[in-house]
């Protein structure tokens, strides 16, 4: 079987086992982690998933610009007077 990609896991990527899931992220940032390390993850990742799923699923909020914005503008300012 082929590795998984970022785009494989987008939509689950058939992947029917958080563990994979997992391992895939895991080695794909270049993490290490045990199997008992990896076993937990795996055991909360649905939730996390769901969750980060749901912050992306408020229709209102999807053109809608970031609250914080940088804006680096000169000011000149007349200090000698």
């Amino acid at each position: 079987m082929a590795p998984a990609t970022a785009a494989d896991l987008s939509d689950g990527g058939g992947m029917s086992e958080p563990l994979d899931t997992v391992r895939v992220l895991l080695g794909g940032a270049g993490l290490p982690a045990n199997e008992a390390e990896m076993a937990g993850l795996a055991a909360t990742y649905p939730e996390y998933r769901a969750a980060i799923d749901a912050l992306y699923a408020v229709p209102a909020a999807r053109y809608v610009d970031p609250a914080l914005r940088f804006h680096a503008h000169a000011r000149i300012a007349e200090w000698d007077r």
